[in-house]
């Protein structure tokens, strides 16, 4: 508990006084986010995404993918909802899928597939000069017409 003693002969700076208030306040401020809890978890080798929507039909929810960002909303006429999240670096956005029963809405991410190892060629020839190249591609010094 946050007690504050005020002494009526002293002269506090208003300021202080706002900013005491406005800390002490945030303390019991009850709001809390607006809408469904989107969980996510890994499982395997992908991102599950589960959002409880209960009574909103799966016509009225929509899942879409736009280069990295998943945005997922739902709209009836009582209720709109929509939130926009980034997929991170192993997250293949071609590999998204979602499924709506119960109320529950889960889409699952993917990961990127891991490439095969291959091996690399060393060239071991010394590199040549750029005015021995352009020699080269051009013997007469200049270069072909047409």
């Amino acid at each position: 508990m946050i007690v504050r003693h005020r002494y009526p002969t002293a002269t506090l700076d208003r300021s202080f006084d706002r900013a005491f208030e406005q800390l002490t306040s945030s303390f019991f401020d009850s709001r809390r986010p607006v809408g469904p809890t989107v969980d996510g978890s890994w499982n395997d080798d992908e991102y599950v995404l589960t959002i409880d929507l209960p009574g909103v039909p799966a016509e009225a929810v929509n899942v879409e993918v736009t280069g990295t960002s998943l945005m997922l909303s739902a709209a009836t006429d009582t209720m709109e909802w929509q939130r926009s999240l980034q997929l991170g670096g192993r997250l293949d956005p071609d590999k998204i899928r979602a499924n709506h029963i119960d109320g529950r809405l889960t889409v699952r991410i993917g990961t990127y597939d891991e490439p095969e190892a291959r091996r690399i060629e060393i060239d071991t020839a010394p590199a040549q000069p750029a005015i021995e190249a352009a020699a080269e591609e051009f013997p007469d010094g200049q270069p072909a017409e047409g």
